[in-house]
C-alpha cells in the first residue's frame, strides 16, 4: 500500500463459518468504524464478513482531525482493500457499503474507478445537504480552500438528529474518537463529488441499494432520489420517519433485513 494507506487503521470482522459475501464498509464524517461493531455482528451472524477502516483524519487513523487527502487517494486505499479481500476470499461476492460521507465516497469510487465488484449499499449519502451553507460561509470556504485548505472548522453536524435513540446520540457525543471538524478541502471534495454524481449517476452500472430516511435532518433524501432515478440498476428505499443513522433507528432490524435480502438477490 502507498504511504497514505500505511497510516490507516484497518479492521476485519469475519463470520464464524464460510463467508457467503464480503463487504467493505466506509463510515461517515467525524465518526469511525468502531461505532458499527454491533451492526456488523448482525451480518457476521448470517455469513457475511465486513472489513472497514477509519478514514484519514478520523478514529484511530493518523492525520489532523477533519482533514482528508484528495478523494483519489482514498479510492487508492479502497482499491488496495478490495485487492486483499479478493486474495483472501477468492470467488466470494464483494460489496461496498457507504454511509453519509462514506456513501458519497463509495458512489464516487464506483463512478470514477468502475471496480469489478458485485454491488453497493449506500445509506443516507452526502449528495445534497439538508441545509446548504450560507453564501457567506460558502465564500469563506472557497477563500480558505485556496489559502488554508487544511484549516478545520466546526462541521455543524446536528448530532441530536442522528437517531431517535437518545442513547445512540449520547454515546456519540461522549465518544473520544468522534470529532466535529471539517476542512475546506474535505468539504470541497465531497461537494465536487456530489455534483459529479448528480450529473453522471447514469454511468454507475452496478446494482445499487440506495436507502434514506425521509426525516433526515443532515443529508437530504432528495439527492438520493435523484441518483436513484439516474442509475440504471438502482433500488431506492425511503424509510418513513427515519433520521440519519438508519442502522441505529428503532426499525434497524427491518433495515438489516432489507439489506440482507437485497444482497441475497445479487450475490
Amino acid at each position: 500500500m502507498d504511504s497514505a494507506a500505511n497510516s490507516i487503521a484497518y479492521y476485519r470482522h469475519d463470520p464464524s463459518g464460510i463467508a457467503e459475501s464480503m463487504i467493505l464498509l466506509i463510515h461517515g464524517l467525524g465518526e469511525h468504524s468502531g461505532r458499527y461493531t454491533e451492526w456488523i455482528k448482525r451480518f457476521n451472524n448470517t455469513g457475511i464478513g465486513i472489513w472497514s477502516f477509519d478514514l484519514p483524519g478520523h478514529g484511530n487513523s493518523s492525520g489532523k482531525r477533519g482533514v482528508m487527502p484528495f478523494f483519489e487517494q482514498v479510492y487508492d486505499i479502497i482499491d488496495d482493500q478490495f485487492r486483499v479481500m479478493r486474495e483472501e476470499y477468492p470467488g466470494v461476492s464483494l460489496f461496498i457499503y457507504g454511509h453519509s460521507l462514506g456513501g458519497n465516497i463509495a458512489l464516487g469510487y464506483l463512478l470514477n474507478r468502475k471496480p469489478l465488484i458485485d454491488g453497493a449499499v449506500i445509506t443516507s449519502p452526502w449528495i445534497l445537504l439538508t441545509e446548504s451553507p450560507s453564501p457567506f460561509k460558502a465564500a469563506m470556504s472557497s477563500l480558505f480552500l485556496r489559502i488554508m485548505p487544511e484549516m478545520t472548522l466546526s462541521s455543524g453536524l446536528k448530532t441530536d438528529y442522528l437517531s431517535h435513540d437518545k442513547g445512540v446520540v449520547e454515546r456519540y457525543k461522549s465518544d473520544p474518537l468522534v470529532h466535529g471538524l471539517i476542512s475546506p478541502r474535505l468539504f470541497s471534495e465531497a461537494e465536487k463529488n456530489a455534483a459529479g454524481l448528480l450529473r453522471s449517476a447514469d454511468q454507475i452500472k452496478l446494482p445499487l441499494l440506495l436507502v434514506h430516511g425521509r426525516d433526515d435532518m443532515i443529508t437530504s433524501p432528495s439527492g438520493t432520489v435523484e441518483v436513484a432515478e439516474k442509475a440504471p440498476n438502482a433500488i431506492l428505499k425511503l424509510w418513513d420517519g427515519g433520521y440519519h443513522e438508519l442502522h441505529n433507528e428503532p426499525f434497524k432490524e427491518d433495515h438489516y433485513i432489507l439489506i440482507r435480502e437485497w444482497i441475497d438477490t445479487i450475490g
